[in-house]
């Protein structure tokens, strides 16, 4: 009899559980690839993402130096 539910059934051979391990890979890999594929589109524009620091951000070099008060320029 046992013989029987088992064929009726399906035990033992552990097929399910295999099943959700290989789903579990597959989904893990599809996640990698979706992750490095946005972290390729994020590098993409080029763009440094540091922050100008100092008076670099506001110097124009044409004038060299900044006028010391308002009536020297």
């Amino acid at each position: 009899m046992g013989g029987v539910v088992k064929a009726i059934f399906g035990g033992g051979d552990n097929g399910a559980a295999e099943a959700a391990e290989r789903a579990r890979q597959e989904r893990q890999i599809a996640n990698d690839r979706q992750l490095a594929a946005s972290n390729r589109a994020d590098k993409g524009g080029g763009g440094s993402a540091r922050a100008p620091r100092g008076r670099r951000l506001f110097e124009d070099e044409a004038l060299g130096e900044l006028p010391k008060s308002l009536g020297d320029a």
